[in-house]
């Protein structure tokens, strides 16, 4: 087995969908230790606050259609980290996430379509402190190989951007000349590898 897997190891398993490099088809499992879930938001007006949720799993159903495959993901909101312990439990609380009342946050994706310079579509809905809504992610597609355990992996990276306060998270902490402490809008990036097991 071990001579079976080195013999594969970093073969590329990618293949061409209408002239654009595609996934493979196959059920892939989220690998959490490599998958970076990512978020920014305006700080006033002249810097961002970043952070990341480091509990993340799900799975990615690539179909030989690509328009019939799926995308689910959930996410540990107690597990944001934005460097700042303070800020962190604020986050956490009735305040913002409310993470007591809504522990975890989801998206369900259907389908990839092509966009314009190679990257893909998927729609879903997403939901968030209680609340679901459609949203789009702009994925881009990384690759796929076979790792030193014989396993088929890919690799995407998947952005787009929420306003919080579609999703019921208005609390603002003060005003400070004149501007939000903290901004509307949510830009999210989901740096992804997920497996598919030999």
């Amino acid at each position: 087995m071990a001579e079976q897997a080195a013999e594969k190891l970093g073969v590329d398993h990618s293949r061409i969908v209408n002239h654009v490099l595609a996934p493979p088809a196959g059920t892939f499992a989220i690998d959490h230790v490599h998958t970076f879930v990512a978020f920014s938001a305006q700080h006033l007006v002249v810097g961002r606050v970043r952070g990341r949720f480091e509990d993340v799993a799900g799975t990615i159903e690539i179909a030989d259609d690509l328009s019939a495959s799926t995308l689910q993901v959930t996410i540990d909101m107690a597990s944001i980290d934005t460097k700042n312990a303070t800020r962190d439990e604020d986050l956490r609380s009735q305040h913002y996430l409310d993470v007591e009342q809504f522990p975890v946050m989801t998206y369900r994706g259907s389908g990839m379509t092509e966009l314009p310079g190679g990257d893909w579509q998927v729609m879903g809905e997403l939901t968030l402190h209680g609340t679901t809504k459609v949203v789009p992610l702009t994925v881009a597609y990384g690759g796929s190989l076979t790792d030193a355990y014989g396993n088929i992996r890919v690799a995407f990276t998947a952005r787009t951007s929420i306003t919080r306060s579609n999703f019921g998270i208005t609390y603002e902490l003060q005003k400070e000349a004149g501007h939000l402490l903290v901004g509307k809008d949510i830009a999210i990036t989901m740096d992804v590898e997920a497996i598919h097991p030999a």
